[in-house]
């Protein structure tokens, strides 16, 4: 008998399969690793386990008969459904206006770049070209920076695929909510 295999199958810990079998953990642990075989005391509940993992129940005298009709999965619990979605929707709402300050965080440093170009182009005197220079070089390198580590595209594009998990997430569990009880969940 690979009582790993049934132990596996079944979701049992060594200790609940020792349990049933009627063994030491211990016993059972040097039977998996194949230092010792399995006593004849473990026969029957081993085998009633075998045959109900084939839909089966042993009947005492060397046969078996098929099984009564399986237990039903609890049904989802809609109170917990229904407060993960408030969860999700209450994010989403969060997210939503987290994205929208980023937004308003980048629009100065997207406008510097955009009028870099032409600050630059200017064909005038000017009363410093070194300091200018310096000005424009920072004006320019600050907005690269912002835009690059705390508000730009990189940072809404990860705020916009997290409100996309969380709309699909919510949409999901409002149509389990919405579906009855006993009918298959929405693929």
């Amino acid at each position: 008998m690979d009582t790993h295999a049934l132990r596996t199958r079944f979701g049992l810990s060594q200790e609940m399969m020792a349990d049933w079998l009627g063994v030491a953990r211990s016993s059972l642990a040097l039977t998996e690793r194949g230092y010792q075989s399995t006593t004849s005391a473990t026969g029957v509940q081993g085998l009633r386990l075998i045959l109900a993992a084939q839909g089966l129940v042993y009947d005492g005298a060397g046969g078996s008969f098929a099984a009564p009709p399986v237990l039903p999965e609890p049904p989802p619990n809609a109170q917990e459904l229904g407060y993960r979605l408030r969860e999700c929707r209450v994010r989403i709402q969060t997210l939503e206006l987290e994205l929208e300050t980023l937004r308003r965080r980048a629009a100065p440093y997207v406008a510097r770049l955009a009028a870099a170009p032409a600050l630059r182009a200017y064909p005038g005197p000017v009363a410093s070209p070194e300091d200018e220079q310096d000005w424009l070089t920072f004006f320019e390198l600050e907005a690269r920076r912002q835009l690059r580590t705390t508000c730009g595209a990189t940072a809404q594009r990860l705020l916009e695929a997290r409100l996309a998990g969380l709309r699909c997430e919510a949409e999901l569990l409002a149509e389990y909510l919405e579906a009855p009880a006993d009918s298959e969940p929405p693929r």
